[in-house]
């Protein structure tokens, strides 16, 4: 009797979980995919594809009328955090000079701290990001 509820219960574990297994030339698992994730997972690049990326955020450290006048803040800053890219966009009428790849503004915050020193203006700015170049 006791086996008769066990199968009870557990028949909509068994039936309802439901997976697509991967497994390699060896035998080991490559991926463990549940059915509909991957369908998600492409309408969630077909979003990004149309907006451009995913919302994020960058350290804005200077912005200028000038192209020319911007340089030497990126050659500065490349200098001191090679690990950090930096990027610089043109915003009719200035160019601005912005650091990083952040997911989040709490991430971009703790590089602005680490940067405050040596470039005391930066402050974080929402945009636009390419999900290849993320950092987290």
């Amino acid at each position: 009797m006791k086996k008769i509820h066990f199968l009870t219960l557990m028949f909509p574990i068994f039936v309802f979980s439901q997976s697509d297994t991967t497994f390699n030339t060896k035998g080991e698992i490559i991926s463990i995919n549940q059915k509909g994730v991957d369908n998600l997972v492409s309408k969630y690049k077909q979003i990004l594809k149309k907006t451009g990326g995913v919302e994020g955020w960058r350290i804005q450290l200077i912005f200028k009328a000038q192209k020319e006048e911007i340089l030497p803040y990126q050659i500065k800053f490349t200098n001191l955090y090679p690990e950090i890219p930096v990027q610089i966009a043109f915003d009719s009428p200035n160019y601005k000079l912005t650091v990083g790849n952040f997911r989040t503004r709490n991430n971009a915050l703790k590089i602005k701290h680490l940067i405050s020193k040596n470039f005391p203006g930066a402050y974080p700015v929402p945009i636009i990001i390419d999900p290849d170049l993320l950092e987290d």
